[in-house]
């Protein structure tokens, strides 16, 4: 590993575990409502259950989009490297590491398309994001007055929202076959095809232009996949008497994901506590720290579960090989 990426990895760690001190010294998580709901039988399989239904359903997306490349992987093959990328989730950094191994395996899984195959798995990652900030994004509108004196999260607001709006306004127009017979959308493509591996990208993202309804299918499982997360974090946080409702389940759940997702330490953890804790306390709950002990639950089973990848992985031993070129 160069010196760089070494550099930038251990800066990384220093800044997660320097979150971590903080989670404890300021008490954002309270250890001893931990004890008894761990391994309570009825949990523990209530937690599997919804995190299989969201694999269920992640799955399901991702192989909309793999057929939307022609691709013949069954929804087995995916469900498999799905399970096997959440378990490398549970061990780097952030929430998308997994998606590497992913990549990995089913680019040796298709030699002959490798790059449609490796595409599907960054689509799949963007849409499920996207999807995320989406809810995010009416979450800041309906709860508007949390930008009140608050100019960190007002700049946070302002680049969900044009997130948002770019990626709707983008959308209508890559479906819009008359935009890309325009002069300039001619010269810019003829400018990026270029670029052979570039090509072959842009190549396997025109493929879903005749296919709106599959992106529209893989979309809405995002959002039932979002929805499934939001409801599983509600009834944990019942089991630890969190006075929030489900409605600010959905303010709360998809703003702390985004935050779970910058890449410090494995799973989110630290910030995902950090956040959970101020998006409770900016609910007016007296006692925040049900909010890092609602997302140390959660990542508690969701580990448990991605283990479960483990034995998923044990039938992919031996890695696949491939040549340099994607």
């Amino acid at each position: 590993m160069p010196l760089n990426q070494k550099l930038k990895l251990a800066l990384k760690t220093l800044l997660g575990l320097g979150l971590v001190v903080w989670v404890l010294k300021g008490k954002m998580v309270d250890f001893s409502l931990l004890k008894n709901l761990i391994l309570n039988p009825l949990n523990l399989l209530v937690a599997l259950l919804f995190l299989g239904a969201s694999a269920f359903l992640c799955t399901s997306r991702w192989l909309i989009l793999v057929r939307g490349q022609g691709l013949q992987l069954s929804f087995r093959d995916l469900f498999s490297l799905n399970m096997i990328g959440s378990f490398f989730n549970t061990f780097m950094p952030g929430s998308v590491g997994g998606d590497l191994i992913k990549a990995w395996y089913i680019a040796g899984k298709q030699p002959g398309k490798r790059t449609e195959a490796v595409f599907t798995v960054l689509l799949d990652r963007v849409l499920g994001l996207s999807v995320i900030i989406f809810y995010a994004a009416f979450t800041l509108i309906i709860f508007s007055h949390w930008l009140n004196g608050r100019a960190e999260l007002k700049a946070i607001a302002i680049c969900v929202w044009s997130f948002t709006l770019f990626s709707i306004v983008a959308g209508l127009l890559f479906f819009c076959t008359n935009f890309f017979k325009s002069s300039f959308s001619e010269k810019l493509m003829f400018y990026l095809r270029r670029s052979k591996k570039l090509s072959k990208i842009l190549d396997a993202t025109f493929l879903y232009q005749d296919q709106p309804k599959k992106i529209l299918k893989a979309v809405l499982l995002s959002a039932l996949s979002i929805f499934v997360s939001i409801y599983f974090h509600f009834i944990q946080g019942q089991s630890i008497n969190a006075p929030l409702s489900l409605v600010q389940y959905f303010a709360i759940v998809p703003l702390a994901m985004i935050a779970s997702a910058v890449p410090l330490l494995p799973g989110g953890i630290g910030t995902g506590q950090v956040a959970f804790f101020t998006l409770f306390k900016w609910n007016g709950i007296s006692n925040p720290e049900l909010g890092g002990t609602l997302c140390t639950l959660v990542q508690i089973y969701s580990i448990l579960f991605n283990c479960l990848g483990y034995f998923f992985y044990l039938q992919y031993k031996k890695r696949p090989v491939l040549d340099a070129s994607i």
